[in-house]
């Protein structure tokens, strides 16, 4: 086999002249990165050679093999051959390397707990892929991203309206809060909406008896008056309200009349939804309680999936600060307050040692 030499002032230009001579039959062998010049009165010149031989002809089926052994040949080619390089050129290779496996790592590690979108786009902008750690580097990105609601856990209103989709756990949510706040010295009550539901009454009132919690069942406009008038001393009240469904246009009417008779200063409108949803389901949830004033988010049923990434996808895009997560069934256990330390603690795949952590910023 006849090899020929070829010599450019770049690769693309090499591989050009040579395929101006000898046509398409020309396939890429070695390549050879070099400087001329450099001396008193020249400049440094780049300069690349590549070594190339010509495919036998003949054979359909073995062009065809060959033309695909020249692409991989010359994505091989493309690589400088590290004996011509300058002491600066393989410094700078050697950082494009490690910034090529630093962004497969926040690749991955994006991917694995589902971010994207949006959310995806601001915790890699201008992404430091020289620091040290790089799973630390982005999981500081991703929990500086997150808004959590710290006002609210301290000073709630007096009035905290659980909103929500059938099966989100807005019931045992509500008593897992009411539970939080007494125990910490506030008159907490419960008003609950929720007839519609079987059986939801009874659930509601047996949390209130286990935590001498008192519930106020409540059917009408006359009785939310009422109810409000007799829980005028109390520093909380929880409101659970019913599952509704966007096409239930009747009974979205009556919790909206229902919801409406509460002072617009002294309430807030929590939306709990389970974090094993996809983020774009959680968004058209989000979307379809549209008519009523969100200040935060409830994440629910964290120990249902690996990860808070579809949470924190779809709550950046709410814009919506995180107030609570909850990680079970059982009540009053399995409730904390958001954090960074709780994000941390529920991302996937960062090897960070949450509890050392949690105590160095307590």
């Amino acid at each position: 086999m006849e090899y020929i030499t070829i010599t450019g002032d770049s690769y693309e230009s090499a591989v050009d002249e040579a395929k101006k001579k000898y046509g398409e039959r020309v396939r890429i062998h070695s390549r050879r990165d070099f400087t001329v010049g450099g001396g008193l009165f020249t400049r440094k010149r780049n300069r690349c050679e590549i070594v190339c031989y010509l495919a036998s002809g003949g054979n359909t089926s073995q062009e065809a093999v060959s033309d695909r052994d020249l692409r991989e040949f010359e994505k091989e080619a493309r690589t400088p051959d590290p004996s011509s390089l300058t002491l600066e050129e393989k410094l700078e290779t050697d950082l494009t390397r490690r910034t090529r496996e630093a962004e497969k790592t926040v690749d991955a590690l994006l991917e694995e707990n589902d971010i994207k979108g949006p959310f995806r786009d601001k915790v890699t902008d201008d992404f430091n892929y020289d620091a040290p750690d790089i799973a630390l580097e982005l999981s500081d990105r991703i929990i500086s991203a997150v808004s959590i609601d710290h006002l609210s856990q301290a000073h709630p209103k007096k009035y905290m309206v659980f909103i929500g989709p059938t099966g989100s756990g807005k019931t045992t949510t509500l008593a897992k809060i009411a539970y939080l706040y007494k125990n910490v010295g506030r008159r907490v009550a419960i008003i609950t909406l929720d007839s519609y539901r079987v059986g939801a009454i009874e659930q509601v009132k047996a949390y209130g008896d286990a935590f001498s919690i008192p519930v106020l069942p409540v059917s009408g406009e006359d009785e939310v008056i009422l109810a409000q008038d007799r829980l005028r001393d109390f520093d909380l009240v929880l409101v659970d309200t019913m599952g509704v469904s966007p096409e239930d246009g009747a009974l979205n009417l009556k919790l909206k009349g229902l919801l409406s008779l509460f002072s617009e200063k002294e309430t807030a409108f929590v939306l709990t939804l389970a974090a094993n949803l996809k983020s774009e389901d959680m968004m058209k949830q989000y979307r379809s309680y549209g008519a009523y004033p969100i200040s935060s988010l409830i994440c629910t049923k964290l120990d249902e999936t690996e990860s808070i990434g579809s949470f924190l996808t779809f709550q950046y895009r709410a814009g919506k600060p995180v107030s609570f997560v909850t990680c079970g069934q059982k009540v009053p256990q399995d409730l904390k307050k958001a954090s960074t330390t709780v994000v941390l603690e529920y991302l996937k795949g960062f090897g960070i040692d949450v509890k050392r952590l949690a105590a160095q910023l307590s």
